[in-house]
């Protein structure tokens, strides 16, 4: 449990009454005595059960038995018991009242001290956050390793387009210039072939012009396969596409040429001079190897980046594994437990797994193997046998990302699950004993002010100091949502529910039980069962999302409330701020509240009114980021 049960707290927030409390005459009364004597009572019961308590947690919950040890310890050395002892024989007699009232004022702020030590997170908790932040930093880590080996990628990935396509194009001109010298051989014979009547001669070398078409047909296909060919995106470059468009280009010419030749056969067959044709031939064919040439000159060689730089990145993997497992194996807050279980998919080291296995250390064992295969290839100027290796070690980098995300998402929701059911215990304890008061506040006016007597009055003061009480447990909810800082309206309503307890207590230390008094407590109930209706429905929505897949980072800034039930919250405020106009104005019309109380009662509705403003304001920005 992350905070001593409320009901504990219930029976740790005895408050002394106010000692000046006097009768007609002005001597102190001995029924206040006799109520602070009950008061000492019940402390010494809190003392026994928190003694007791601490023997049952001793096993189960060593960090909870370990702070209820310093409470008792710092309860004797406040001697807080003698003081309350102390406060008893004051009140025994008038001439000390005041007195006594400065002892009950300093014993209230001992008091709180030892409740502060109460509501400190366990080191459960401590350690669930030492966790998130170990996690986190191997995140960081990681996405810093995963840039790196992305860039390395690319590199290669250029460097093996870039080296296939010169060795493509190459290709390409060495059968180019075979087309040229078979060209210019069939130009030179033919003008003595073509004698204007067909000829066997004529014939065969028109039978070899439209054999070479054929060849320079072949070629401008394959030109044009290699000026669309698109390779891996993260390898182009715009060196690699300057190149293609080259090849397309010289495709074109290519195949104009090879048209010359064909119609240059055909002329020959028929005994005609081609010369014209086989010029036209010629230059398409002398256009389309400048253009090879330029598309050559287009690519300037890629290194594909060093061994040495893929095998810095390698160590820097291996570096970040290792301190996994070492922190992990030295028992690091939160190292053991579902987030460290071994990663799925991974190989990892000879006898690495095991249920101490940090999530992501196997894979980033098997992506350093990887890379450093990478490594060798590159140092060996063969970029394209880095690629492979490459991207293995890139699935593996993003599996371990996968993991420690995964992992994340578990310690966040054990820790909004721990918060929520640590909000509904208090604000189911809170609610029982609001009741009470309000009950209270209820047999008080049946009675009508007019016809106080001194117990009706010791009562009022009673309710008051435990409304106090009660305003003081709202203030520790608000401080646990502070510290989560995930909601805009639930902190809110929490902080409005208790200024209005202490807006109770103050008017029962007053007296006034009417009306507006029991509409603020009724008001107070609805708010508490709001919030405890909230918290519940969260609860059950994270108990059900329990197990479910979800994206990398679901959870990280996900709210301890949604904006649905954040806005029923608001909406609900809205409605209390609306009854409370109501009811003060009703109330100062039938003459049961002052003309004056009326006022300063409106002035809080209006800031009320404000505060909801604001927090629309605030959830609507929220929406708006993007």
């Amino acid at each position: 449990m992350a905070y001593i049960t409320p009901l504990l707290l219930g029976a740790f927030l005895v408050s002394p009454l106010l000692a000046a409390d006097r009768d007609e005459s002005g001597s102190t009364t001995s029924p206040l005595a006799q109520k602070e004597a009950m008061i000492r009572e019940r402390f010494q019961r809190f003392e026994d059960r928190l003694f007791r308590l601490r023997e049952d947690l001793a096993e189960a919950e060593p960090a909870n038995a370990e702070r209820l040890e310093r409470v008792m310890e710092r309860a004797g050395e406040m001697g807080l018991g003698d003081k309350l002892d102390d406060i008893v024989r004051l009140l025994g007699s008038s001439s000390n009242a005041y007195e006594a009232n400065d002892a009950q004022i300093a014993w209230m702020q001992e008091a709180e001290n030892l409740l502060a030590i109460l509501l400190e997170r366990d080191g459960e908790n401590d350690a669930r956050k030492d966790e998130i932040a170990r996690l986190q930093e191997y995140r960081k880590e990681l996405d810093k390793i995963l840039q790196e080996q992305r860039g390395h990628r690319q590199a290669s990935g250029q460097a093996a387009a870039t080296k296939q396509m010169s060795q493509q194009l190459d290709q390409a001109i060495q059968r180019l210039d075979a087309l040229q010298k078979a060209q210019s051989g069939l130009s030179a014979k033919s003008p003595k072939a073509a004698a204007g009547t067909p000829s066997a001669e004529s014939g065969k070398l028109g039978e070899q012009e439209q054999d070479l078409s054929k060849d320079a047909e072949r070629l401008a296909e394959d030109l044009n396969r290699l000026g669309e060919l698109k390779p891996d995106p993260a390898a182009d470059s715009p060196a690699l596409d300057a190149a293609r468009q080259a090849a397309k280009s010289a495709s074109q010419s290519t195949q104009s040429g090879a048209k010359a030749m064909s119609q240059a056969g055909e002329g020959l067959k028929a005994g005609q001079s081609p010369q014209a044709e086989q010029k036209s031939a010629e230059e398409a064919l002398k256009k389309a190897r400048e253009e090879l040439e330029a598309a050559k000159k287009a690519l300037t060689p890629e290194s594909g980046g060093s061994g040495k730089e893929q095998q810095a990145t390698a160590q820097k993997t291996g570096g970040l594994s290792e301190k996994m497992q070492k922190e992990s194996a030295e028992g690091s807050p939160g190292s053991k437990g579902k987030s460290g279980k071994s990663g799925k998919g991974g190989k990892g080291k000879p006898g690495s797994q095991g249920p101490q296995q940090p999530p992501g250390a196997p894979q980033l064992d098997q992506a350093k193997e990887e890379m450093d295969d990478a490594a060798e290839s590159l140092d060996e100027s063969e970029p394209e046998k880095a690629l492979p290796p490459q991207d293995r070690a890139l699935e593996q980098l993003e599996q371990a990302q996968r993991e420690l995300d995964e992992a994340l998402n578990q310690v966040r929701k054990e820790e909004r699950a721990e918060t929520l059911r640590d909000l509904e215990h208090r604000f189911r304890d809170m609610l029982s004993k609001q009741r009470a008061v309000n009950d209270g506040t209820t047999a008080l006016d049946q009675v009508g002010e007019t016809n106080f007597t001194r117990a009706e009055k010791l009562r009022a003061a009673e309710l008051s100091t435990n409304e106090r009480a009660l305003s003081s447990a709202a203030a520790a909810c608000l401080h646990v949502l502070e510290e989560d800082a995930t909601t805009i309206v639930f902190p809110r309503v929490v902080q409005q529910l208790s200024q209005d307890m202490d807006t109770v207590a103050d008017r029962l230390a007053t007296l006034r039980v009417g009306v507006v008094t029991q509409e603020i407590e009724a008001e107070v109930i609805q708010t508490l069962e709001e919030l405890l209706q909230a918290v519940q429905k969260m609860q059950q929505e994270n108990e059900q999302g329990q197990g479910k897949p979800g994206k990398p980072g679901d959870d990280e800034n996900q709210p301890l409330l949604p904006t649905s039930a954040e806005l029923k919250l608001l909406r609900a405020s809205q409605m209390r701020v609306n009854t409370r106009t109501t009811a003060i104005a009703e109330s100062v019309a039938a003459g049961n509240e002052s003309r004056e109380g009326g006022d300063a009662g409106l002035r809080a509705v209006a800031n009320r009114q404000k505060e909801c403003g604001d927090i629309a304001k605030e959830i609507r920005d929220r929406a708006e980021v993007p």
